[in-house]
């Protein structure tokens, strides 16, 4: 797998919080690049706290961040729970966490046998295609497939190619529609299907009901675009899948982003959900997993990648966009992100932006804390009417 080699990149700055010594402990525990050397900083930083650590915060924490199945990992691999002598135990109830681990080891493992399943079905196709996030990630940037989850099957494709994947995603059993409590696909409303075919970049999720170990449903999501306006769909998939790269993913020959431009499109990803409604009113607005992601990304990448990546975002003008991930992944960060690719990303005039939401939307409004403080508090999601704008149902 590609995982960065090497010390674990030290987190970055954690600006005055009530919460900071935890802030940073949990930061801590979600190190996707932890080492033996880190790992027996935090033993020691987890022995001077005992006692002092509200655990329920921090499994609270890794639900809100996805980064509970991560924390496993390494509380495993490095028996975190154990002081060096093996004499104190340092994680109460430790099992919390092996246990979300392994049982996201097995879920992931049945989806990455389905999805395997729907890449042969899709290259009998011919269909051109691109594999966006979830189980590629998983393989690629992770020390081990379980530590991140995954909950759909991502992919790019042309408005004209939708067609002829929806046809055989339901030659799989595939709906669109919503999961009921009988295990039966209910359909959309009309209403959204028409409010999605008029002003999303992406089909209707497609789903299948299952009772494949942890696993409730299989889900795939068709990208029409990477790029935020719908006037841009063409260019945001035809000029991505233009290159393309070979990959093996889910043991099957299959086709990803080139690196370029995962990274673009994990940035323009991780922003659409941190300022849009839908996402703030679900809690899935910030999640320092997404910046795992980003941060990963940018390890693994060379010099004419990330060159390349400045480039095409200034070239599609998402800049802004760009730069708010970048930046405050970074925030987390330090090490692992260059600062000349923070500085080269920074738009010019007002930076206000980084401090609002809504923008996507045309309702832009202000948050009245912090990043940090919205990263790692509990009421942002009072900010913005329940359900927000995109209806799914």
């Amino acid at each position: 797998m590609g995982t960065i080699e090497g010390e674990s990149p030290n987190s970055g700055t954690i600006p005055p919080h009530p919460r900071r010594a935890d802030i940073g402990l949990f930061i801590a525990l979600s190190d996707p690049w932890m080492h033996q050397a880190g790992a027996e900083r935090l033993r020691k930083t987890l022995v001077e706290r005992r006692g002092d650590i509200d655990w329920e915060w921090v499994v609270n924490q890794g639900v809100r961040h996805r980064t509970l199945p991560l924390i496993g990992y390494n509380v495993k691999k490095f028996r975190l729970y154990r002081s060096t002598l093996g004499d104190i135990e340092l994680i109460p109830n430790h099992w919390v966490f092996t246990s979300v681990f392994e049982g996201n080891r097995r879920r992931n493992e049945e989806l990455r046998a389905e999805f395997g399943r729907i890449l042969a079905a899709l290259n009998e196709t011919g269909v051109r295609y691109a594999i966006r996030k979830g189980p590629l990630l998983c393989e690629r940037l992770f020390p081990d497939p379980g530590a991140r989850r995954t909950n759909d099957f991502d992919l790019l494709v042309t408005s004209a190619g939708a067609r002829e994947v929806s046809a055989m995603l339901a030659d799989q059993g595939y709906k669109q529609g919503l999961l009921s409590t009988d295990g039966q696909v209910r359909p959309y409303k009309r209403s959204t299907r028409a409010f999605w075919g008029l002003h999303v970049n992406n089909a209707l999720p497609f789903i299948k009901a299952t009772t494949a170990s942890g696993v409730e449903a299989f889900l795939v999501d068709l990208c029409l675009s990477i790029l935020p306006e719908r006037d841009r769909r063409v260019v945001g998939s035809e000029e991505f899948l233009a290159r393309a790269v070979p990959v093996v993913s889910c043991g099957v020959d299959a086709f990803a982003l080139s690196p370029a431009d995962e990274l673009l499109d994990l940035c323009q990803h991780l922003y659409k959900e941190a300022d849009a409604s839908f996402y703030i009113s679900a809690g899935r607005d910030i999640a320092l997993s997404k910046f795992i992601d980003v941060a990963s990304a940018v390890a693994l990448a060379d010099q004419d990648t990330l060159t390349t990546f400045v480039e095409r975002a200034k070239h599609y003008d998402i800049v802004r966009n760009v730069y708010y991930a970048i930046s405050h992944t970074a925030e987390f960060y330090r090490d692992v992100v260059p600062a000349w690719l923070v500085e080269q990303l920074r738009p010019e005039g007002d930076l206000s932006y980084l401090d609002e939401h809504g923008h996507l939307e045309g309702n832009v409004r202000s948050w009245q804390s912090g990043f940090v403080e919205r990263a790692f508090g509990s009421d942002r999601t009072s900010a913005v009417e329940e359900g927000g704008s995109v209806p799914l149902a």
